[in-house]
């Protein structure tokens, strides 16, 4: 086992961690500069309208990503520093990746963070949580071929023409269905993910109007933020109660 955690936290494994979250850095910047190039090229968003668009992306990011980093603590303990690092840094979900790995390591006949644990097992762990991103790669390439031109096509307009069926469904309808079939799953774990989620957008909602009623710019840039702060504090708190 201590040879195993020696692995875990070794210089190769920091090396390839590393690597491979600076490739996902580079992409992240890359894609950012096209992204603004385009919306600067084609009038979609002034350069006001993408900072406000950062300023609250990175705002609304707080709640999730400290969710992610508490749960990542306890992955480090079961996988290491830099392999919780690598896979963290590039999915993003800290307890998809735990269920997968402990599922591995199951199939190995042993339990993540034990003592039994073996290369055989952690080679499982780490395989199963390779195929289950594998997803990612095969499917967004297939997705998102031509999507853009196809979309285009759906949103296009011409002047005095009505908005077509499609472009109502995926502009407003499909988004809808796909919060609502959200909340609906996190409704069904208890009287307590209600109430925060119920909390959380009575207090977004108070910011909003507040922010108009007074013309408070950056209140309505960091409402949602804001909201998920209250509701991860509430949450905390209130589900002993439940």
């Amino acid at each position: 086992m201590n040879n195993v955690i020696e692995t875990l936290n070794g210089p190769v494994l920091w090396a390839v961690a590393l690597i491979t979250v600076g490739i996902v850095i580079v992409q992240a910047v890359l894609i950012y500069r096209v992204t603004r190039k385009h919306a600067k090229d084609d009038g979609i968003l002034t350069p006001e309208e993408i900072r406000i668009c950062l300023k609250t992306g990175g705002i609304t990011a707080v709640g999730p990503a400290a969710a992610v980093f508490l749960l990542a603590l306890s992955m480090i303990s079961m996988l290491g520093a830099p392999t919780t690092l690598m896979r963290v840094g590039i999915i993003g979900s800290a307890d998809t990746e735990m269920l997968v790995a402990s599922m591995g390591a199951a199939i190995a006949g042993v339990t993540l963070g034990t003592e039994d644990l073996t290369y055989a097992a952690l080679g499982t762990a780490l395989l199963a949580c390779a195929i289950t991103s594998a997803g990612y790669l095969i499917l967004t390439p297939l997705i998102s071929r031509g999507l853009g031109t196809r979309l285009k096509k759906a949103f296009s307009q011409e002047p005095g023409q009505k908005q077509s069926l499609l472009s109502i469904l995926l502009s407003a309808v499909l988004p809808i269905l796909i919060f609502s079939a959200l909340a609906a799953m996190q409704i069904a774990q208890g009287l307590d993910y209600l109430a925060v989620m119920l909390l959380s957008a009575a207090v977004m909602f108070f910011l909003n109007r507040l922010s108009k009623a007074r013309n408070i710019t950056w209140l309505k840039e960091w409402a949602m933020g804001l909201s998920i702060l209250v509701g991860i504090i509430c949450g905390s708190l209130a589900a002993p109660l439940f």
